[in-house]
């Protein structure tokens, strides 16, 4: 693993910020509802990664941005909290939503819903004005949602499924729709090519926040 990071360039940050309390009480709650679930995956984005997250957020003070795959709301949670603070910002969620009741059925397991809850359940209610949840296919619904958007975005965050025909259409939808000298991030880069791949073809330099992919948009040359 650390092979696969030694072309990353560290994302440099100006500062930390007293955010523990937020991240422990948000990851508590999920965790506890997944105490009878063990061989499940609660989705949570991991400490440090929100920590550097929700700084990213406050530093740049995003107007609005994207992301795909919720879940149990870990990450939502977080860049909602950050925008809160920082006083502005609007949050777009993508989510196709698997509940354990279902993966049971098929004998799977991954990154799921416990019983009874919903996308986003965890994100607090003070929060979700700043937050409008698609639930539906990446496919089908991140086109939509762009085109129904009346400017590009200031960040984008890809966290649905990480195939790479997913993370590929994904960066390449997102890119499209971000504003230059803006941020792209992505969760779970190795577990495919995508990452490297898209950056090698545009001529990025790759960066890295916590184990999140980032890349800034630049203009083509």
């Amino acid at each position: 693993m650390d092979d696969y990071w030694s072309e990353f360039e560290e994302f440099e940050l100006e500062k930390k910020y007293d955010i523990e309390e937020f991240i422990e009480t948000t990851a508590g709650k999920i965790e506890t509802e997944f105490l009878d679930f063990e061989e499940y995956h609660p989705a949570i984005l991991g400490r440090e990664n929100a920590e550097k997250l929700y700084a990213l957020i406050r530093e740049t003070k995003p107007e609005l941005m994207v992301e795909t795959g919720v879940c149990n709301g870990f990450s939502s949670s977080i860049i909602l909290k950050a925008m809160e603070d920082s006083g502005e910002g609007k949050l777009f969620s993508v989510d196709l939503p698997v509940f354990i009741d279902e993966i049971k059925k098929e004998d799977r397991t991954g990154a799921v819903i416990p019983p009874d809850k919903s996308s986003g359940w965890v994100v607090p209610d003070y929060l979700r004005d700043r937050w409008t949840l698609k639930e539906g296919d990446t496919y089908q619904e991140l086109p939509r949602l762009f085109q129904s958007l009346t400017s590009k975005v200031d960040l984008f965050l890809h966290d649905s499924g990480h195939s790479y025909e997913t993370m590929m259409f994904e960066f390449a939808l997102a890119w499209r729709n971000l504003k230059e000298d803006h941020y792209l991030l992505a969760d779970n880069i190795d577990f495919s090519d995508a990452f490297i791949d898209f950056t090698e073809a545009k001529g990025l330099n790759r960066y890295r926040l916590g184990t999140l992919g980032v890349m800034t948009k630049k203009e083509e040359i």
